[in-house]
């Protein structure tokens, strides 16, 4: 390389050094001179900013499949048209459309409190010169609506997802047999707000559930879902709070009118199918429960005069304020009681202080336990008070069953086992009884081994209850026999004196306990002669001779105060055998009987 050529190459380098180190210097500049977040390391990692991980949670809880053919999309405005072709089935937030004003009497079929189950079977719909009481689906089919928006499901929130959707389906199913000509359109249960202290065992997620459970039945069913819950809701997932009453769950006007405002511009429009409209009656309002009194509630098209109102409001300062319903779902299994009411599988009460109290309990029958209320109260016996509205709920009861059979073992021990039968019949929940006292240490166990060895001869009832809710359901009862070891002549001497009146079998109990009374005044001399006696004969003689012996003053004493405690004692011997687990004594035996009793 020519010295031309080197120069050449260094100033290559030197060029490339430079231009290396211009970058780096300003790649520092530029990052020294970029202004951190004040407070914030520079290498934190962005948190849950709502400092509330169970709202995050919430918020991303509800999903919804925005691609689904049941949902309603954005549409242009319907305009009030479309509304007023529309009839709304529901509990209390429809109930309080029409109390707002937003729609009139003859465009709803509703009532407060009421559920699935209640909408499906129950005749809640009354017409003007017709005391009959329908059910919403035979009502639509009297009303021949150009389309129905259901809105339910906030009464039924102590259901199971599962139950929830099989009574909506029921109802949806119905209405469509009894007037196919309608469109049918599924609507959200209404969210709740996040301050719902007024009911607490309301549950978000809970109605979430339901929603996302509903889009997928209006899949299945042909009908449409409409989300109203993506207006109604806030960012942290429960019920914008300008809708409702602190408290509450029930919205207010401006949360209905902004779910009527979602359905005019998330509209579903179609032919309409309906062969004619004519015929339809006037719908009136029920203020009390007798159908008799029912009076026809004033409209927006027909104003009610001074002196019908002056009427009405008369008669609803005297009458019945609300209605208080209990009854016990359509599969059974309990019945109902209130003061002196009991055996019921329907409590209808009219409530017209809104401090009355109603105390009611649901029973089970053999067989069933208790497993909450439709409004989620879990316990069998509740007491309303401080009525707001109408009240009407569901006992849901399940079958449960425990059944114990004695399994095979080793000579000289048992072992018992339970088969548990039903959802609630939980082996955390078992507990097994000797003689009426529950041997603790076998609880929560399906199979206990016994030891005979450790165990007071005699007769034992053995049987098992599971328990769930404060409800008990009993077991079959099975007995053991447990007899003694046969006393031998080598020690009869020694031993006749503890063998007692329990050397002999059960069945001669009593003539064992006879023998030893009628020789507790025997001589010394009759016992020294059989002691005698005892020791020239065999095994099974010397046995017998014992028994006499047995029966001095000291003797009689011991077995008669061994015979009051017997029942204690046994009891107490199967509870020490299960927690000791003692190898069994050879010559044990048992008899497994299927009676309840010796």
């Amino acid at each position: 390389m020519t010295s031309l050529q080197r120069q050449a190459v260094l100033v290559c380098v030197v060029c490339a050094l430079a231009a290396l180190l211009t970058v780096g210097i300003t790649l520092t500049l530029l990052k020294r001179g970029k202004p951190e977040t004040p407070g914030t390391p520079a290498d934190s990692v962005p948190t849950d900013t709502t400092g509330d991980g169970e709202s995050t949670d919430l918020a991303n809880h509800y999903q919804i499949d925005n691609t689904s053919s049941a949902l309603l999309a954005e549409t242009a405005d319907a305009g009030t048209e479309y509304l007023d072709s529309t009839l709304f089935l529901g509990d209390s937030n429809t109930v309080r459309l029409y109390n707002n004003g937003l729609i009139s009497l003859q465009q709803f079929c509703a009532k407060e409190g009421i559920g699935t189950q209640v909408a499906l079977n129950e005749g809640i719909v009354t017409f003007k010169n017709d005391t009959t009481h329908y059910t919403i689906a035979q009502a639509v089919a009297k009303m021949k609506p150009r389309r129905v928006v259901m809105t339910f499901g906030t009464n039924d929130t102590g259901m199971e997802v599962a139950d929830f959707i099989s009574n909506y389906t029921a109802l949806v199913q119905a209405i469509q047999e009894a007037y196919p000509y309608t469109d049918l359109i599924v609507n959200t249960v209404p969210p709740i707000p996040e301050n719902h202290s007024n009911y607490p065992h309301m549950d978000q997620a809970k109605i979430d559930d339901f929603n996302m459970a509903l889009l997928n039945m209006c899949e299945q069913l042909g009908v449409r879902f409409l989300n109203t819950a993506e207006i109604l809701k806030g960012e942290n997932g429960y019920g914008q709070p300008d809708y409702y009453t602190d408290g509450d769950i029930h919205l207010k006007s401006a949360g209905l009118k902004a779910a009527l405002n979602y359905l005019r511009t998330h509209a579903y429009q179609t032919e309409d199918r309906r062969p004619d409209t004519n015929n339809i009656p006037t719908r009136t309002l029920e203020y009390v429960s007798n159908p008799s009194s029912a009076v026809q509630a004033p409209s927006s098209e027909e104003p009610a005069s001074s002196s019908e109102s002056e009427s009405v409001s008369s008669s609803e300062t005297a009458s019945v304020k609300f209605e208080a319903r209990y009854q016990v779902e359509k599969s059974g299994g309990g019945t109902l009681s209130c003061g002196n009411e009991s055996g019921k599988t329907s409590l209808t009460y009219g409530i017209t202080d809104a401090s009355q109290s109603l105390t009611v309990t649901a029973t089970p029958a053999e067989g069933h336990v208790f497993v909450k209320w439709s409004d989620g109260v879990t316990s069998k016996t509740r007491t309303d008070t401080g009525f707001k509205q109408n009240l009407d709920v569901t006992a849901v009861f399940a079958a449960a069953s425990v059944h114990i059979s004695e399994d095979k073992a080793s000579a000289g021990s048992y072992v018992f086992k339970a088969a548990l039968e039903g959802k609630y019949a939980k082996s955390e929940n078992l507990h097994w009884f000797a003689n009426g006292q529950e041997v603790k240490e076998a609880a929560g166990r399906t199979t206990v081994t016994v030891s005979a060895s450790a165990i007071t001869s005699g007769s034992y009832k053995i049987y098992a209850v599971v328990v769930y809710n404060d409800c008990a359901v009993v077991s079959n009862a099975l007995t053991i026999t447990v007899s003694p070891e046969p006393a031998s002549s080598s020690n009869s001497g020694s031993s006749s004196t503890s063998s007692g009146s329990t050397s002999s079998s059960s069945s001669e109990s009593g003539k064992s306990e006879s023998t030893s009374s009628s020789s507790s005044h025997s001589t010394a001399e009759s016992e020294s002669k059989s002691e005698s006696k005892s020791e020239s004969t065999s095994s099974s003689h010397s046995s017998s001779e014992s028994k006499a012996e047995s029966t001095s003053s000291s003797g009689s004493a011991a077995s008669e105060s061994k015979t009051e405690s017997k029942e204690q004692t046994n009891s107490e011997s199967v509870s020490a055998s299960v927690e000791n687990d003692i190898e069994p004594a050879e010559g044990a035996s048992a008899s497994t009987e299927a009676e309840a009793s010796r």
